[in-house]
């Protein structure tokens, strides 16, 4: 069969090869159903200019997605020559014109690999490394392109500073169970793997067991003479690491006096210890760190439900700026400065002090998850579920993936338990294949769901 001759769905956007290469899980899964929907017709799909990187000729192709069973194939037309430096990218257009994958993943795989060196030929350093700490945490958070994006960004600025004056503070707020933990969590190791050195620790707090004045403590130290004052606080974790990223879990049910507490620090990057230090200093020093606040506080609402620090002050919105958008970094950094003046104004009329919401450098709203989004992370769900029964999933048939979302679970965490319950028998039954390197697909019906090898 000749793919180039088959029909096509021709979409007239101009796009570049390297947006396809950075596309995060949700632009894949997109990407995924459109073609998808087109083979079930007999048609590829293909974008009508895509333009190509340097040294490629010709600059622009036309670029086309073909459905072939359970292959994918990509296409160029014309055929596409590389010159230049990456071996990678060398490679992959020596493969012809039409290039064929053993299924979605592998191809989106194939992608992901390319934009690396795609980041490093058309971007500065810096620029390189926004773009590989965006990928890094897209493949862990599904749903919130934007969300990570921002946070992705706000990381950037902070680590291009040779000498910070205060630490990076984050706000992530939005619906419970919409990936904002998930993303706490992932800063870290992505930041470790971006900058290829173990650098940065993680420090998790859960805020909704500091519900007394006197839990203060706990982060700060004891006086000597009351009780937890040989426990070591949570905040001299930065002795041990000058670059750790403080997560703070549900911000909303902690006592106000804890958010006092990180107005110097968020402000000078500084406070004092209780203890002294074995050289004798109690000052702690949190200027390279990171600090991660969640709350599940709607701060993109017209009015958000107070938490309790101070009575509700009515602010105006912030002006728009007036000048033209900007293209680049300038750019996104007006878009995030609108997002995060109005999500201040929604803390300040929750009954956060002016003073102590001004402090935070970044707030970040997630959006409720959409029914592909459930999907995804259900898909995830199994892979993660299948290696602890000791067997590698790489492939789950969408008709079950469908069927093992609950319409109506309040988190994808909460759907969980009736995984377990439908797919344990069906591990079970390939326990003796468990930790031989076997890779399988989840398939069947719902009614009868099987393992088979990949």
């Amino acid at each position: 069969m000749d793919i180039l001759s088959l029909s096509r769905r021709k979409e007239a956007v101009f796009l570049e090869f390297a947006q396809i290469c950075a596309c995060g899980p949700s632009g894949y899964a997109l990407l995924k159903q459109k073609v998808d929907a087109c083979a079930r017709v007999g048609r590829s799909y293909e974008f009508a200019a895509c333009r190509l990187p340097a040294h490629c000729r010709p600059a622009q192709a036309q670029l086309g997605f073909w459905r072939l069973e359970g292959d994918y194939l990509l296409y160029f037309r014309p055929g596409v020559s590389y010159g230049g430096a990456s071996s990678r990218l060398r490679d992959f257009f020596q493969r012809g014109s039409v290039q064929r994958f053993s299924g979605f993943q592998a191809m989106v795989d194939c992608l992901r690999d390319l934009d690396r060196d795609l980041a490093g030929l058309d971007a500065a350093p810096a620029d390189a490394l926004f773009s590989r700490l965006r990928q890094e945490l897209q493949g862990r958070v599904l749903g919130q392109d934007q969300a990570v994006e921002a946070a992705a960004f706000k990381l950037w600025v902070h680590l291009c500073k040779r000498e910070p004056l205060r630490p990076l503070s984050l706000i992530f707020y939005g619906p419970t169970g919409v990936g904002k933990s998930e993303l706490g969590k992932a800063i870290a190791p992505a930041l470790n793997r971006c900058l290829g050195e173990e650098r940065y620790q993680l420090v998790w707090t859960e805020l909704n067991t500091f519900t007394q004045a006197h839990s203060v403590y706990r982060l700060t130290g004891a006086p000597p003479g009351y009780v937890g004052y040989d426990d070591a606080p949570v905040l001299e974790a930065v002795r041990r690491s000058p670059h750790s990223v403080f997560m703070f879990d549900e911000l909303d049910k902690a006592h106000p006096e804890v958010l006092k507490v990180f107005m110097s620090i968020l402000d000078e990057g500084r406070c004092t210890a209780r203890k002294e230090d074995e050289t004798g200093s109690r000052e702690l020093d949190f200027r390279q760190c990171v600090f991660l606040f969640t709350t599940n506080t709607d701060l993109s609402a017209p009015a958000a439900r107070r938490l309790g620090f101070a009575p509700p002050a009515q602010r105006s919105a912030p002006p728009p700026f007036c000048d033209a958008p900007l293209p680049g970094p300038a750019g996104l950094a007006r878009r995030l400065f609108q997002a995060d003046e109005s999500a201040r104004q929604a803390l300040i009329r929750s009954g956060v002090l002016g003073e102590i919401a001004s402090r935070f450098g970044g707030l970040i709203g997630f959006r409720p998850m959409t029914e592909q989004d459930r999907r995804l992370i259900t898909a995830r769900q199994i892979t993660a579920l299948g290696r602890e029964f000791g067997l590698e999933i790489v492939h789950v048939s969408p008709a079950i993936t469908q069927a093992l979302t609950p319409a109506l679970a309040l988190s994808p965490r909460s759907s969980v338990p009736v995984l377990e319950g439908s797919l344990t028998p069906v591990f079970l039954a390939h326990a003796p294949q468990a930790g031989q390197g076997i890779r399988f697909r989840l398939d069947g019906t719902p009614e009868r769901m099987v393992l088979i090898p990949a």
